[in-house]
């Protein structure tokens, strides 16, 4: 099967030791992936399938949308940025989610199944600043089907309480 590029169109510069306040909330919709120490199996596949299901519900999908990852060892989300639908009496869906506020983020080299030393770099590092992170999540500037040619490069993203 060959698989269809996700590379993320970011500048790297751009979110490598920076603090970041999202003002307006940006929106994702998510589904279930599964990962093995924090690299994920169907990475592709759970991109097609997030925004079939999005589009599906009345979602649009934004154009470059961000995808992020709340990685785990074995299971975590995949996250595709979307446009809610614009009527006013939607009920909440829980396969959308809402991120808003501060955020810092680092961009790490080493492969995804290394991941773990730089989040906890990062989180540590945080806490001596005195920051507390509410949530991680991962965004693979190199997709899976493109590291090989053009290296790692994963923003590390940390919410901020």
């Amino acid at each position: 099967m060959i698989e269809h590029c996700h590379c993320q169109k970011i500048n790297p510069e751009d979110w490598d030791e920076k603090e970041h306040c999202w003002k307006d909330p940006r929106f994702f919709y998510r589904v279930t992936t599964r990962m093995a120490f924090h690299q994920p199996f169907s990475y592709h596949e759970d991109i097609t399938l997030a925004m079939a299901e999005a589009r599906s519900k009345g979602y649009i999908i934004k154009e470059d949308a961000v995808v992020l990852l709340k990685s785990g060892l074995f299971r975590g989300e995949l996250l595709v940025e979307i446009q809610p639908p614009r009527s006013e009496k939607l009920e909440p869906d829980p396969a959308c989610l809402q991120l808003q506020g501060r955020f810092y983020s680092r961009v790490a080299q080493a492969p995804l199944m290394r991941m773990g030393k730089d989040i906890d770099k990062l989180t540590r590092d945080l806490k001596k600043k005195e920051k507390k992170v509410q949530n991680l999540y991962l965004c693979l500037i190199n997709c899976p089907s493109c590291v090989r040619e053009k290296g790692n490069q994963t923003v590390v993203i940390a919410h901020l309480h």
